[in-house]
């Protein structure tokens, strides 16, 4: 039998190369999934301010088609602002809104002049598509 202090020295010799390699290992696997994490939320703000975008020129759209009549579309990218017929559609905080200023009629057929949309945040860029012809929404 060992006398305790002894068995004390012993247990108290510190931290064995695979317990710091475990630690090490934990920190960086936490690490990377903080990083993942965060790109992919600027990837799913971007997809649903596209989405947003989308839905609203549809919607101004039918409502051109309901009334009978144009509705002029106004977009202000430098404040993140679309309005078409008294509405407007504010774009989420901290993102990019690209042209930085267009008009247009959105004619009750759908034909107006076209217009594409940007909205960007950090490296992800989502595209709307508003088609000159058939007034078709696409969203990339």
């Amino acid at each position: 039998m060992m006398p305790i202090s002894a068995a004390r020295r012993h247990n108290a010799r510190g931290l064995a190369t695979v317990e710091v390699l475990v630690a090490v290992a934990i920190i960086v696997m936490i690490g990377s999934l903080a990083v993942f994490t965060l790109g992919s939320t600027d990837r799913r703000m971007v997809a649903r301010e596209t989405a947003d975008i989308s839905l609203f020129l549809q919607q101004t759209r039918m409502r051109a088609l309901e009334l009978g009549r144009p509705i002029e579309i106004v977009v202000v990218g430098s404040e993140g602002r679309i309005a078409a017929g008294g509405l407007q559609h504010q774009v989420t905080r901290d993102m990019v809104l690209t042209p930085d200023e267009a008009q247009l009629v959105l004619q009750p057929t759908g034909a107006s002049d076209g217009l594409t949309l940007q909205v960007a945040k950090g490296n992800h860029i989502g595209t709307v598509t508003l088609d000159w012809l058939t007034g078709r929404v696409d969203t990339q």
